[in-house]
């Protein structure tokens, strides 16, 4: 299969060119490769959140979202 190589502007004038549904499906899938690229940055941030907090002999499922918050604001002002 034979790859172009286009530059943002190239790419921005092609989808231009395509009939509103069109633009729609690929508005569609780039907010589903959006939303998977986020919910897997929230997993990965929830696992360090569990792991810091169990090294402090805290539970982070267990902590109320309050002290959570007081975990975290704790976690940025240490030194």
């Amino acid at each position: 299969m034979a790859t172009l190589n286009l530059n943002i502007e190239q790419v921005i004038s092609l989808v231009k060119q395509l009939a509103i549904p069109e633009q729609r499906m690929i508005l569609q899938a780039i907010k589903a490769e959006q939303d998977t690229w986020w919910d897997n940055r929230l997993d990965y941030g929830e696992l360090q959140m569990r792991y810091l907090s169990t090294t402090r002999g805290l539970n982070w499922d267990i902590m109320t979202e309050q002290e959570r918050e007081e975990f975290i604001d704790d976690l940025m002002h240490e030194k």
